[in-house]
């Protein structure tokens, strides 16, 4: 159960989606300082500062967009930020790959394939088109149309009918 207390009058989704933004904000942060080692900027001229500031705003925007994708694509529901960013570390391609990924083209290094479907989970790398299953069973027959049936059911020897039947 999550208990809300606030001073503002809103309804619970409402104030579940704020606090789920202020998390990501939260997430963004603590990536931002300790993951990534942008805390110090180790820069002493104005230019430097601004630079390495306005480096660092990419790198937050940019994170904040790797975590929209990830959850669009149901990814955070099953692993952490942190064991999908590792994943996605151990994709190497090599130097002379083609420019658009396909899962099947020969030029990934030794790359798991749980990190294939996570690739293509976030749209980047094309799958491998997988061929429609076969039914099981035997093919129906084809109906005859040249071969003439015999109509179902007896034949009546009399066409009158009888008193008694009537």
């Amino acid at each position: 159960m999550i208990v809300f207390e606030s001073d503002q009058d809103l309804d619970p989704k409402t104030a579940y989606q704020c606090y789920d933004d202020r998390w990501l904000l939260e997430l963004v942060f603590n990536r931002y300082k300790s993951d990534d080692c942008l805390d110090k900027t180790n820069v002493q001229g104005d230019f430097s500062v601004i630079g390495s500031e306005f480096v660092n705003f990419i790198t937050t925007v940019m994170t904040c967009r790797i975590i929209r994708k990830a959850t669009r694509a149901d990814l955070l529901h099953k692993m952490s930020y942190g064991d999908l960013m590792d994943d996605l570390s151990s994709a190497w391609r090599k130097a002379n790959a083609p420019q658009k990924p396909k899962t099947d083209d020969g030029c990934w290094v030794h790359t798991l394939q749980i990190v294939f479907e996570e690739l293509e989970a976030l749209g980047l790398s094309d799958p491998v088109h997988k061929p429609e299953p076969k039914k099981r069973g035997r093919k129906k027959k084809e109906p005859e149309a040249s071969k003439n049936k015999r109509p179902r059911g007896r034949t009546r020897k009399d066409a009158k009918p009888s008193v008694g039947l009537l």
